[in-house]
């Protein structure tokens, strides 16, 4: 009877035991979040969507910059369109990122019309902007490992998933697309890249961006202010350079609809601020896309190539 006992004791504490577990093997293959609020604070960052998230790879540009010492290592805290556009919660949320004793840093921003975007119904009041209740603005502890409030409050499945994310990852099981949140932030989108598929899903994407987001989106005063507002807290702390990435050519005449004179705007948001602005968005046809609106990663690496380059030679100047 006492061995019985035993047996069903145990059997009842392993799941609990898995799920202690789960906190502590969680990593880049959990979801495309949680790594970033698991490592220290950071000198030198990327910060945008997810089109940076995706598109700007840190170690690529560290490879070219620390030839010569010239920066800290670079980390990506971009996250996507809805949860870190500029405002509030992301700026709240940069800043805790922020290591404040940084002096010489890097610090890319990511800018397109989406990101300085609001739709039309939402007031430009930051007390009610949609991303305030999602990971970025929930997360409030965002340099410590394990993230147990990330985890708790934010993960979107049951955290047993987490195994089976990592299970499946390790077999390469988890589908024809694989998502894996590097060290650095940023985030590998492996995905098929063959000529039909990816055809197939630039005209989702552009259809539906067009149906549900052109129609009711337009540029928020309040979101500019922040993106200003951040400008300023990185030029505190080093270098500062925004960049805009490249799209197909069929979502950048979306863009051109939200807001047609936006790289202007931009160009004289760097001039009032003495920084660089650097636009790519005329480039499309050098760069492959996944979906019209995030680089391959090969393109990815080639942009970063040229981003790291084009930092050095200001920093040689």
């Amino acid at each position: 009877m006492k061995y019985f006992i035993n047996k069903i004791i145990l059997f009842s504490l392993f799941p609990f035991l898995l799920l202690a577990l789960s906190f502590f093997i969680a990593d880049g293959t959990t979801d495309e979040f949680y790594v970033r609020f698991t490592t220290p604070e950071q000198k030198s960052m990327i910060v945008g969507t997810s089109r940076a998230a995706q598109g700007i790879q840190p170690s690529i540009i560290d490879s070219i910059l620390n030839k010569n010492k010239q920066t800290s290592a670079l980390f990506n805290y971009s996250f996507t369109v809805a949860h870190s556009p500029y405002g509030p919660a992301y700026y709240e949320s940069i800043k805790r990122k922020l290591d404040k004793s940084s002096k010489d840093g890097k610090f890319i921003i990511a800018v397109d019309p989406w990101s300085l975007s609001l739709k039309k119904e939402k007031l430009n009041d930051e007390n009610i902007f949609p991303e305030n209740d999602m990971a970025v603005g929930k997360t409030r502890h965002v340099n410590c490992y394990p993230n147990f409030e990330y985890l708790i409050h934010s993960y979107s499945s049951p955290l047993l998933m987490i195994w089976m994310t990592k299970t499946l990852s390790a077999l390469h099981m988890d589908g024809k697309e694989r998502l894996y949140l590097h060290k650095d932030g940023w985030l590998e989108v492996s995905v098929s890249m063959d000529s039909a598929e990816v055809q197939k899903r630039i005209e989702r994407k552009i259809n539906d961006y067009k149906t549900n987001e052109v129609p009711y989106f337009h540029l928020s005063p309040v979101r500019y202010e922040y993106l200003r507002k951040t400008i300023e807290l990185f030029r505190n702390h080093g270098d500062v350079f925004l960049v805009r990435l490249p799209v197909h050519a069929n979502f950048k005449d979306l863009e051109d609809r939200i807001s047609p004179r936006f790289d202007s705007l931009m160009t004289s948001l760097a001039k009032e601020n003495n920084i660089a602005y650097l636009s790519f968005i005329n480039d499309s046809t050098k760069y492959r896309f996944t979906d019209g609106n995030h680089l391959y990663k090969e393109s990815g690496r080639i942009l970063s190539k040229k981003i790291g380059e084009y930092i050095l030679s200001c920093c040689l100047n």
